[in-house]
């Protein structure tokens, strides 16, 4: 069975990425001149382009999540990906302008080369009354940029149930559960149908990356608690992304373990506290990993951002993000990896990390 299903516009051509590091710096508020047209909502985008959206994500072939990206300086999809929802494991898949990214956007330079991941959650009620219950996150990869959401606000990551958009650079990116319920061919019914996006602030993120604003959505009382009104919108909260990048441990943390990185330049070890593991934990050369300077992923072929280690419901997975070498564990080659105590996984076929739980 498929687990994951993209298709690109065309002019999209991966094989072409130049894969150049991002130099694009947030732009400073922009004042409409006198006259100006204000741009088009996502909604409104949505109503205009949605006979070419409803392709996209009637063609998952059961429970998952469809991201369908729009250009919005052409208006037109530049191309869409369908995750499979998986029964016991999580499944991911990759946005960004990088080559190997799942979901692959050229022509903005302000995107980074892997900008951020989708997750789909393990598919829970599977095969019980409508199907499997679908929730799955979106999380930037530390990136100078993040997304926002529809109303502009710069958010690092989202869990959602249900549909959800979100503004990446020049793209949009409509996420919509499939396997579910079947969405109207018709674009009037099918915006009839859309349930209101209500976005629900958990915790506050890191104060001093984002200069912040509370939409009149997120005020107090703004989150349902009415089941019939639950089935009705979308609740997407919003949480911090990975954590300062930093090899230390986080004071105050209980401790989860340990990952302890090996190659022949030499050893490394970061300790990952429950909070950073739930926010996630990125490995890789890059300054904004948590290993930046760590002397053995110092090597070519383990990638500026290789892989991202991050809990859910308890578990820790291990997730390739699009590396140019990839991953590998038992000499198999994997893009999801479930982290048990001394599970040991390979980097670009030079590295090796190992999970250590404490006791």
């Amino acid at each position: 069975m498929r687990t994951r299903v993209i298709e690109l516009a065309a002019g999209q051509d991966r094989r072409a990425a130049d894969n150049l590091r991002t130099v694009a710096m947030i732009d400073p508020p922009w004042t409409p001149p006198p006259g100006h047209l204000p741009q088009r909502t996502a909604i409104q985008r949505l109503t205009q382009l949605w006979p070419q959206v409803h392709r996209a994500i009637a063609g998952g072939v059961g429970p998952g999540v469809a991201v369908v990206a729009v250009d919005t300086s052409r208006d037109r999809v530049a191309g869409s990906m369908w995750i499979a929802a998986k029964p016991g494991a999580i499944n991911a898949g990759i946005v960004g302008r990088h080559g190997q990214c799942d979901l692959f956007l050229d022509g903005d330079g302000s995107m980074s080369l892997r900008h951020l991941v989708v997750i789909v959650d393990p598919a829970r009620d599977w095969g019980g009354p409508g199907g499997a219950d679908v929730r799955y996150r979106l999380l930037d990869l530390r990136t100078s940029t993040a997304f926002a959401d529809e109303d502009g606000r710069r958010l690092e990551a989202i869990t959602a149930l249900g549909p959800a958009f979100v503004r990446v650079g020049r793209y949009l990116l409509y996420c919509f559960p499939t396997g579910v319920e079947d969405w109207p061919a018709d674009a009037s019914a099918a915006l009839a149908a859309m349930p209101e996006r209500i976005y629900i602030e958990d915790r506050d993120a890191e104060p001093d990356q984002w200069a912040r604003r509370r939409p009149s959505r997120l005020a107090e009382g703004s989150k349902i608690h009415d089941p019939m009104l639950s089935s009705m919108r979308t609740q997407v909260t919003a949480v911090p992304g990975p954590s300062r990048a930093q090899l230390a441990h986080d004071d105050g943390q209980p401790a989860m373990g340990r990952l302890e990185l090996r190659s022949r330049l030499g050893a490394d070890s970061v300790p990952v506290g429950e909070l950073s593991a739930q926010r996630g934990i990125l490995l890789g050369r890059y300054s904004r990993c948590d290993t930046a300077g760590a002397t053995s992923l110092a090597l070519e072929r383990i990638s500026r951002v290789h892989v991202l280690v991050v809990a859910i419901d308890g578990d820790l997975w291990m997730i390739d993000v699009a590396s140019t070498n990839g991953m590998s564990t038992d000499g198999h080659t994997v893009r999801v990896q479930a982290m048990r105590h001394d599970t040991d996984v390979e980097l670009g076929g030079v590295g090796t990390v190992r999970w250590v739980a404490n006791n």
